[in-house]
């Protein structure tokens, strides 16, 4: 590069005019610092005390002059190779005056660098893209004045003691507030609503811009953010890194949301006042959602918004997460291999300690959220973006950086040239490898209910009378035994009025061979006389029905209370069971584990809870096709159960995935319960490795979504 050059070299680099520099923040051992601010491309350096010496000194122009004049000058020690790496950090970032063809050369390559295709473009921004909008720095300059008496502390008191009104009247009406959320639902409260959100975010950027811009700061621009496709707002404040009062940022940090909180404040009092309706609906979300979405979204630290700055701040680290990930990176390098490098930065070592623990919290929470997101655009497009989508985020945002930190373990070991040793770290990776490929997976473990092997329902099927009760609850009972006579008088009058019906029918065609007017009526007749048998038939066969029998041997469970002499039933009212004796296991497996499953596979069923003890099961039967639908209510997510359903319009309950019944004998060594009973069944299978799971979730995942 031919604007930075060796130590003692003539040509040196020339800074740029419009750089500005300001004074910053005290570093954490007490050193002055200063920001350097690059207006063309909006961007802010902190500098140390060293660094600010070389610009006081640099018209020396000559490495050797300025680190001799600096330690001259001040206690600071220096070398000429220290001055000439601080030329090539302003060289490399464009702060300095390009000069010569060589410079020239090398910003074109930079620019062509930048245009990248529209399909590695929208590979990088698809997930957060940002649309200015505004610029908004002159008006908030003239609307300052007349808002800033929201900045005094009479307001925060005043916000304060509303705030205690409003939790007092909230806490008058609570079941009313809880049960709020119903009006929502409506058309016209979904749209207030929606205003409502709406208005809400624009607070918290305004918050946001208003305080940069009392601070001194400049906002350059506001706009709109996509995320993920979703438009949500955004306000520049970056010019707060030149403040020097840690404060002062920490209060930009944070004036987003305690607008929103204070909006929030305000929309609990106009609920309390406001009558029933979509305008009470929508306050009532800004009163009970909106704050706590904007606290569990903004103030989570992990991610680029209002909790990362704060955080950032609150610590004084600038540029939190490439410092943090730089760090853990080389700690994780030498706990496995002992490089023996030293660290990117020097930091106390407790400030250490939190820096490497928040750089593997923040991995592992990208590695849940991108995974999330995975799911999530797979469900939610349609099969072939869908794939897409779900394919681009895990091999660019999980599994290519993996394979990036593997390269550089290998180039270090190429320039290293020193044989590994093991160390106790290695433990882990280990642990986790054997865990992954060693198949030492011998049972499987699948939700199932305990039920009995026979059940039959008494039902009322037309509304009557009990007239006799023969059995109570437990009794045992034998198949063809009368549990119980109930009596319908509508039915008993249609049933008499057939048989009227019947026999005037009967009489009229007997007659017809001595009249042959009445002959001529002879097919309508019989038509009708077959019509009405027929519902005679239907009747006593429903006055039968009012006959309780038992249809299989077993005890009497779920006896209903409606069930005494003279009371009158519902038509479909259930009345209570009878069960037999034996138990019976239902359960449901996963597709990718029908391949480890047959007839005849033993386990144990475990209920849930402690009151009755394992026992063993046998598998009698698989089903071939999937479940269309889960009839067992207790095994359905919805319900407390472990797989998970959706409800479809006729309120049936759908598995999100593929579910297989599977039958299971109990045999003789459990007594019939008096309920069902859910739990997991431990099922013996061939031993598998959970990257062989894996491996043949996803076979069974493509092959299922190949039919598009």
């Amino acid at each position: 590069m031919a604007a930075v050059v060796e130590p003692g070299k003539t040509d040196w680099p020339e800074l740029r005019e419009d750089l500005a520099l300001s004074p910053g923040p005290r570093a954490s051992d007490g050193a002055p610092t200063w920001t350097l601010h690059d207006p063309a491309a909006h961007r802010y350096y902190r500098l140390g005390w060293l660094e600010f010496e070389c610009l006081q000194h640099w018209g020396l122009a000559d490495a050797q002059a300025i680190a001799e004049a600096i330690e001259h000058n001040t206690p600071l020690n220096t070398e000429a190779a220290e001055i000439a790496e601080f030329a090539l950090f302003l060289d490399k970032h464009q702060l300095a005056k390009p000069r010569g063809p060589a410079a020239s050369r090398r910003l074109a390559e930079i620019k062509k660098a930048s245009h990248t295709g529209f399909w590695l473009w929208l590979l990088h921004n698809y997930l957060f893209m940002r649309v200015p909008l505004l610029r908004p720095d002159p008006y908030l300059k003239k609307a300052l004045p007349s808002l800033s008496w929201l900045f005094q502390r009479r307001s925060i008191v005043l916000l304060l003691v509303m705030a205690c009104v409003a939790v007092y009247l909230v806490a008058q009406q609570w079941s009313s507030f809880s049960h709020s959320f119903l009006y929502v639902l409506t058309p016209e409260g979904i749209l207030i609503s929606a205003a409502m959100l709406s208005s809400s975010k624009l607070l918290h950027e305004l918050g946001h811009a208003f305080t940069a811009s009392r601070a001194g700061c400049r906002v350059p621009c506001m706009g709109i953010a996509l995320m993920m496709g979703l438009p949500v707002l955004w306000t520049d404040v970056t010019d707060a890194w030149r403040l020097p009062r840690r404060h002062d940022r920490l209060l930009i940090d944070a004036a987003g949301m305690l607008a929103e909180l204070a909006l929030a404040v305000l929309a609990t009092l106009l609920w309390v006042v406001l009558p029933d309706g979509a305008l009470r609906s929508g306050v009532y979300v800004l009163a009970s959602t909106t704050w706590l979405i904007t606290l569990a979204i903004n103030l989570n630290p992990f991610m680029r918004f209002d909790g990362y700055y704060l955080f950032a701040d609150y610590l004084d680290v600038a540029n939190l997460q490439d410092r943090s990930f730089a760090l853990a990176r080389w700690h994780l390098r030498e706990s496995l291999f002992r490089f023996e490098l030293p660290p990117p930065e020097v930091w106390p070592q407790n400030r250490r300690r939190l820096l490497i623990a928040y750089a593997y919290a923040t991995w592992i929470y990208r590695l849940l959220l991108f995974a999330g997101i995975a799911w999530a655009v797979y469900h939610f497009f349609f099969k072939a973006l869908g794939l897409a989508l779900f394919a681009v985020e895990i091999i660019w945002f999980i599994l290519r950086p993996m394979t990036k930190e593997v390269a550089v373990w290998r180039e270090l070991f190429a320039s290293h040239g020193k044989a590994m040793r093991p160390c106790l770290a290695w433990l882990l990776p280990v642990i986790v490898l054997a865990l992954l490929f060693i198949p030492w997976q011998a049972h499987l473990l699948i939700p199932g209910l305990l039920r009995a092997e026979a059940e039959f329902t008494l039902y009322s099927t037309q509304p009557a009378r009990v007239e006799r009760v023969l059995v109570h609850e437990g009794q045992n009972v034998k198949a063809g035994q009368i549990l119980a006579e109930l009596a319908s008088p509508d039915l008993d009058f249609r049933i008499a009025s057939a048989e009227r019906h019947w026999m005037e029918l009967t009489q009229q065609l007997a007659s017809q061979s001595l009249d042959l007017a009445l002959a001529r009526h002879n097919p309508m007749d019989l038509e009708a006389l077959q019509s009405t048998l027929a519902e005679l038939e239907g009747l006593r066969g429903a006055h039968e029905q009012l006959t309780l029998r038992a249809t299989f041997d077993g005890y009497i469970r779920d006896l209903s209370d409606s069930l005494r002499l003279g009371e009158w039933l519902a038509k479909d009212e259930p009345l209570g069971m009878v069960v037999g004796a034996g138990n019976l296991a239902v359960a449901y497996a996963e597709e990718a584990d029908l391949s480890r499953l047959q007839p005849g596979a033993e386990g144990l069923f475990y209920p849930d809870g402690a009151d009755l003890p394992a026992f063993p099961a046998q598998v009698l039967s698989i089903d071939r096709t999937g479940a269309r639908q889960l009839t067992l209510v207790e095994l359905a997510s919805r319900y407390g159960g472990a797989i998970a359903v959706r409800e479809d319009e006729q309120h049936r309950l759908i598995p999100e995935q593929g579910v297989y019944r599977l039958l299971l004998q109990t045999g003789n060594t459990v007594s019939a319960q008096p309920i069902t009973v859910r739990g997991r069944l431990a099922l013996s299978t061939p031993p598998e490795s959970l990257a062989g799971r894996l491996v043949r979730s996803a076979v069974a995942i493509l092959i299922r979504e190949s039919g598009w």
